[in-house]
């Protein structure tokens, strides 16, 4: 794991290998479809409770997450896909937290796998809240057989267009707010995790 670009101060992409990464599409292409739901997102109630709430008109994506393949079997290709990545996710995150002297981190829960489709996306968010400590945030990607789709980061002015193979890794709190713009073609996967000091 190499970093390949730095893209701002606590915004770094690495690479993966990318015979892993050709390997990994196919894997989700082939297996994931069934497990596909629409994403939600937290919001405040009037009480001041938090919550995960479905709203299309800020998130639009389909995702699934690892613990949704508790009940497959051990030898389940996506299942043991999963596994694989958050191994190779997680080594990013160490080094990238070496390079700027954070304290140790473990992953926050389960990795998220997300697929946009042509018209989707993600607006403006921090993904750090009250309902979810993230210290740092990870995002690998798998393809690039669409158009659109861009990472912004809001306040740093970068509209960044992702490789296969490029895992984003950046801080998750403000001033790090990002977005993925509206999908204009294809289909783009990727897989996210977020961690928290320990």
């Amino acid at each position: 794991m190499v970093i390949k670009k730095f893209l701002a101060p606590g915004i770094d992409v690495y690479s993966v290998q990318p015979s892993k990464v050709e390997y990994y599409y196919d894997v989700i292409k082939t297996y994931s479809d069934p497990f596909l739901k629409t994403g939600s997102v937290v919001k405040k109630n009037e009480d001041g409770e938090y919550y995960s709430k479905i709203d299309e008109h800020v998130r639009n994506c389909k995702i699934f997450s690892t613990n949704e393949l508790k009940q497959c079997h051990e030898t389940d290709p996506l299942k043991l896909l999963m596994g694989e990545i958050q191994e190779e996710m997680t080594n990013i995150v160490n080094q990238f937290c070496r390079k700027y002297e954070y304290h140790n981190v473990v992953a926050n829960h389960d990795i998220i796998m997300m697929r946009y489709a042509e018209g989707e996306f993600f607006n403006y968010h921090n993904d750090d809240c009250p309902k979810f400590h993230r210290t740092v945030s990870a995002v690998m990607y798998f393809n690039n057989d669409y158009e659109g789709g861009e990472l912004g980061f809001k306040h740093f002015n970068i509209e960044y267009s992702p490789e296969p193979g490029d895992c984003v890794v950046f801080c998750s709190a403000f001033p790090y707010m990002h977005r993925v713009k509206k999908i204009t073609k294809g289909a783009r996967y990727a897989a996210v995790n977020w961690y928290r000091y320990v």
